[in-house]
């Protein structure tokens, strides 16, 4: 159970990250739409692939719905029950081996006020799995997490969560975006212990997202996800 909801906790900051990273503009009723590759590792650690979609508005929302040139039409899911960000529901038996075919996917949003907005995204194809040797090791005054470099990626994103079985899970800290070296130099940032001490190590979770960029740093061609198992040394 607590993969799933790892999982569905990660989408769910990730849509927030983005609508934050929206600039507001003097028309409200502007959404915004993206669609992109999303990878993960199967609890066989073998990278998986699927479509996510995502659209986010400063205006409430009744409704979003998205199809595919080659998919049939969905609804996307609103977590918050806000109406202002729509992703698609985490549903992991959809991701596979296959990396998706390119396509162009049209959105149909819908106001409260019964005003309806139809927009276009288009979705590459783009391979970028997961991180790979990611590992978060404990010593005595820090805990280090290091992972190898993701050729195509961007930029990444480190986030760290508290799966303590007895409290919400929640997310503790999320970083900045990353740039990375280049393509080859892998990544070690150290984290002080003393910002855990409130919190059970054991259940301390880092989260590595890499990034392809479609535009600029709020829309996606491709997005991976890696997360630690335990942290090493305690």
């Amino acid at each position: 159970m607590e993969k799933n909801l790892f999982k569905i906790i990660a989408a769910v900051v990730l849509s927030v990250t983005l609508l934050s990273s929206c600039n507001k503009s003097t028309d409200t009723k502007q959404v915004y739409a993206d669609s992109y590759i999303n990878a993960i590792y199967n609890r066989a650690g073998v990278p998986v692939y699927s479509i996510m979609h995502t659209a986010y508005s400063f205006s409430k929302l009744s409704s979003v719905s998205v199809k595919g040139t080659l998919s049939p039409a969905q609804t996307l899911t609103d977590p918050t029950g806000l109406g202002l960000s729509f992703y698609t529901a985490v549903d992991t038996t959809k991701y596979s081996t296959v990396l998706p075919s390119p396509d162009t996917f049209t959105y149909s949003a819908l106001y409260g006020s019964g005003e309806a907005v139809t927009l276009t995204d288009a979705v590459p194809s783009n391979t970028l799995p997961p991180v790979q040797q990611l590992v978060a090791t404990a010593t005595s005054t820090d805990i280090s997490l290091t992972w190898n470099a993701n050729a195509n990626a961007q930029a990444y994103k480190v986030r760290i969560f508290n799966m303590d079985p007895t409290a919400p899970a929640s997310i503790i800290y999320e970083s900045d975006f990353l740039t990375p070296k280049d393509a080859v130099t892998g990544l070690s940032i150290p984290y002080s212990r003393s910002n855990f001490i409130q919190y059970s190590l054991t259940y301390i979770r880092f989260e590595v997202s890499s990034f392809i960029f479609q535009k600029d740093q709020s829309t996606f061609d491709a997005v991976s996800v890696a997360t630690t198992k335990n942290i090493v040394g305690l």
